[in-house]
């Protein structure tokens, strides 16, 4: 008779022990089963003492960001080569820019400043307040007095030193220009604050050719300018591009970037889209509605994944003014907004019932075979917060951490916690925050102290097993307990296992386990009715 688990993996909690598979474990806690077998998890490498306990980070240009409000999303800039470095974020206050002059403070940490983000458009209209019609043409001598009359329009935009440009604002009165080349001096509006990085004015003029009306530009000017004298007779300048270019609204939250240059935002249950490329640009056109409110939203390619209260959705196009909405068939609602992430292409949110995934395929709950309910709600899911790590969901709550694989579809236990973390792309590495310390998460040169405890495996009553083996890279740091009708019958401690058989007491049982503890590689574990069947 003889027990051989030969591979191994992480825990099945809805079976019941004896139901598991030979590799399912009862209990795996900081272990990890990479190459099939049981080894310990690597400690965390220090990196950086931060001046405070962050809750959100974002790398920058060899700094850090660091903000102590969980719900900030921060993105870098999509356009190619920004030569401002921008990084882009919600959830501190109104949505903000920060770019390289201004973001990292001289204990090289940030955002030291920032900018309220997009441009507003000028709250009142710009004034005509006098035509000088001596300055116009004349006719000939002899002549009869040209018939040129000409009604025109101004309006006025803002622009910001990055020379991101607001929408215009409303226009002003209709003025009659007899005379080409007369000056038409403009009262121009300014802003009554600047949060918002303005520098500069734009002053365009309408202008009719071939039946077809412009507004055409007739001078940029500093922002502290309050009067123009426009002397143009004629213009042969850029239209205005931005009517449309809103500024985001203040309670806009979970900024993110789509693969085809797209931002986007939520507030209520309202999803909000820039304009390409344009994460300042917020057209209110660009603008849908789901169901329920929203807790959180993640780009997967060009979709756009919406966990609501409700029932999730996704957002697709190739363009912002062309997303179509689907709502999806899993009647599952997002129980906490820092649950959602992408694990190898494919969203993953913790729902009531369950982890949540969101693919190509359509919706379901991914852990719905290996985790009912009433335990899935013993793990506290609406205080879940999440990351993706190696193809993994790594996550944390109030009772506990835990790492699901979607592969294997296994759960694994993680006694360790931390207050933020951040997915460096770069060093392909995992940053967490731990008070004030920055650690890389695995990259220590120590191991954890893990535990694997196999499945019960259920022999005929009374058995009797005399002996077991257990193959390891270190007997030194590996403790060895054997369960018998989950009683233990036989503890080992670190330096009694050897790679030689051991001898199990005179026990008749039914049930039998094998449980491993402390710092060593496993890769084999036996229990068998005799020795010879060991060697």
């Amino acid at each position: 008779m003889l027990i051989d688990i030969q591979m191994m993996r992480g825990e099945v909690p809805r079976l019941k022990d004896h139901l598991l598979p030979n590799e399912a474990a009862t209990l795996a806690s900081d272990c990890e089963f990479e190459r099939g077998v049981i080894a310990p998890m690597l400690d965390n490498r220090f990196a950086l003492d931060l001046p405070y306990s962050a809750k959100r980070l974002h790398k920058y240009d060899g700094a850090w960001l660091l903000w102590s409000d969980a719900r900030v999303s921060a993105i870098d800039s999509p356009l190619s080569q920004d030569e401002w470095q921008r990084v882009y974020f919600t959830g501190d206050g109104k949505p903000k820019v920060t770019a390289q002059d201004i973001a990292i403070d001289g204990s090289g940490f940030g955002p030291a400043a920032s900018y309220d983000l997009g441009v507003p458009r000028p709250a009142l209209p710009p004034t005509v307040t006098d035509v000088d019609g001596s300055t116009g043409d004349s006719p000939p001598d002899g002549e009869p007095a040209m018939i040129d009359d000409e009604d025109r329009v101004y309006i006025q935009t803002y622009v910001t030193r990055f020379g991101e440009e607001s929408a215009p604002g409303d226009p002003s009165n209709s003025v009659l220009i007899e005379r080409p080349g007369s000056t038409v001096t403009v009262q121009l509006s300014q802003p009554s604050t600047n949060t918002h990085n303005i520098t500069h004015t734009r002053l365009y003029r309408s202008v009719t050719a071939a039946g077809v009306g412009e507004y055409m530009l007739v001078a940029e000017l500093p922002i502290a300018t309050s009067e123009y004298q426009d002397t143009e007779k004629e213009l042969n300048s850029a239209v205005v591009e931005t009517w449309d270019y809103d500024a985001p609204p203040e309670n806009m939250q979970g900024l993110c970037t789509m693969a085809n240059g797209i931002c986007a935002g939520f507030a209520g249950n309202e999803v909000m889209f820039s304009a390409a490329y344009l994460p300042y640009a917020w057209p209110t056109s660009y603008r849908l509605t789901t169901e329920h409110d929203i807790q959180a939203i993640v780009p997967v390619g060009t979709s756009l994944v919406v966990a609501t209260k409700g029932i999730p959705f996704v957002f697709s196009g190739v363009t912002p003014d062309a997303m179509t909405a689907a709502k999806l068939d899993v009647e599952q609602s997002c129980v906490s907004a820092e649950s959602l992430v992408v694990v190898a292409g494919m969203a993953m949110y913790a729902s009531p019932d369950g982890l949540v995934v969101v693919s190509s395929d359509g919706a379901a709950i991914a852990t719905e075979e290996i985790i009912d309910r009433k335990q899935w709600q013993a793990m506290k899911p609406e205080t879940i917060k999440a990351v993706a790590v190696e193809g993994w969901y790594v996550a944390q709550s109030e009772v506990g951490g835990f790492i699901y694989d979607p592969l294997s579809k296994s759960f694994t236990r993680i006694s360790e916690l931390w207050d933020a973390s951040y997915v460096d792309l770069a060093q392909d590495a995992l940053m967490i925050v731990r008070g004030s310390e920055l650690q890389e998460w695995r990259a220590g040169s120590n191991s954890k102290p893990m535990t694997w405890r196999s499945k019960s495996f259920a022999l005929p009553v009374g058995a009797s097993l005399s002996a077991g083996r257990v193959i390891a890279d270190n007997y030194q740091a590996l403790t060895v307990t054997v369960f018998a009708d989950n009683q233990p019958v036989l503890s080992l401690s670190p330096g009694s296992v050897t790679d030689r058989p051991f001898r199990l007491p005179p026990v008749r049982a039914s049930r039998w386990q094998i449980e491993v503890a402390g710092r060593a590689s496993v890769e084999r574990i036996m229990l068998a009715s005799s020795v010879e069947e060991l060697l």
